[in-house]
């Protein structure tokens, strides 16, 4: 009797037989987003009209101080290209500085996004204007001017109104 006990099952198992044991850790390759749904991004050039209170056009005039607009283009990066972002987190499209003698009108042109990176971005294309003084009869800015941010698609619907007044009075509205 205890010969049959110890004899047991003595068949060996062919490779075919042997099923690899489950993994312990699974990778996954990442996912891919699909923005398709999304309206393709506007790139449109941007009409901005910069006004100056009175104190702000007399002291202007009084010094022979020009306008600077700056215009940063960016985007929401995609996952892909969370890398390359600016401070703001954003992904650069392009840059434009214009300069005014005085008040008055600008149309920046579409020309200086860069259409090439469109893709890394999700939605729209936004536009960053910062307008100040020359700085060229004094070393510091001496105007304070709404900041806009906007998407192009809406910036470029109408112009936009960027208003002035000198730093030492009351804020723009």
């Amino acid at each position: 009797m205890l010969l049959i006990l110890v004899s047991g099952c003595a068949r060996q198992e062919s490779e075919e037989d042997v099923v690899p044991p489950p993994a312990t850790t699974t990778a996954t390759a990442p996912v891919e987003e699909d923005y398709s749904h999304l309206p393709p991004p506007v790139v449109a050039p941007v009409k901005l009209e910069v006004t100056l209170s009175p104190k702000a056009q007399a002291e202007l005039s009084k010094l022979s101080e020009g306008i600077v607009v700056e215009a940063v283009y960016a985007g929401d990066p995609v996952p892909a290209a969370s890398t390359q972002t600016n401070e703001f987190g954003l992904l650069d499209l392009g840059k434009a500085t214009k300069e005014l003698k005085g008040p008055g009108t600008v149309t920046l042109a579409e020309d200086v996004i860069d259409r090439s990176k469109l893709d890394l971005i999700v939605g729209q294309p936004q536009i960053m204007l910062n307008v100040r003084s020359a700085r060229k009869a004094t070393p510091n800015n001496i105007l304070a001017c709404k900041f806009y941010w906007e998407s192009v698609a809406t910036a470029s619907k109408q112009t936009v109104q960027i208003p002035c007044t000198l730093l030492s009075e009351a804020p723009a509205e």
